[in-house]
């Protein structure tokens, strides 16, 4: 979404703001070894967000079985990072925040609306680029 957020947010006028299942000090260490961001980064550590709009803990046998089926085929690449910072950052979200809770994408409209969202089933299955350009002109404009 970063490498996108110019098309969004000046292009579009959508304010983008994202929401990690993390502690405040983990999302820290994150954003200091991933960043910067052009959008703000949140702490949702007990996934209200999350819960409150739908979003479901995938079975940890199931992702389990997903990690190690793409590091294997090559579809996941660099599962853990070359570099020590970030390599530090994924292992700390792996033992301290819910990495099982799958994410998702939702629009408001001016109004504070909900008017799209797209909710993840799995891991792979994320709303595209494209798919999330389309319902910015459909429903946020």
């Amino acid at each position: 979404m970063r490498e996108h957020a110019d098309d969004f947010q000046k292009k579009r006028g959508v304010k983008i703001i994202t929401i990690f299942p993390a502690s405040v000090t983990l999302l820290s260490q994150f954003e200091e070894a991933y960043g910067p961001y052009p959008f703000p980064l949140y702490a949702d550590p007990d996934k209200e967000a999350f819960r409150g709009f739908g979003h479901q803990s995938m079975n940890r046998v199931k992702l389990l079985g997903k990690a190690i089926l793409g590091s294997l085929t090559g579809k996941v690449k660099d599962m853990l990072p070359k570099e020590e910072e970030k390599r530090k950052v994924v292992k700390a979200s792996m033992q301290k925040s819910d990495v099982f809770i799958q994410g998702g994408a939702w629009l408001f409209d001016a109004d504070s609306r909900l008017r799209w969202q797209h909710v993840d089933d799995s891991p792979e299955h994320h709303a595209s680029i494209e798919e999330l350009k389309q319902a910015a002109d459909k429903y946020v404009r």
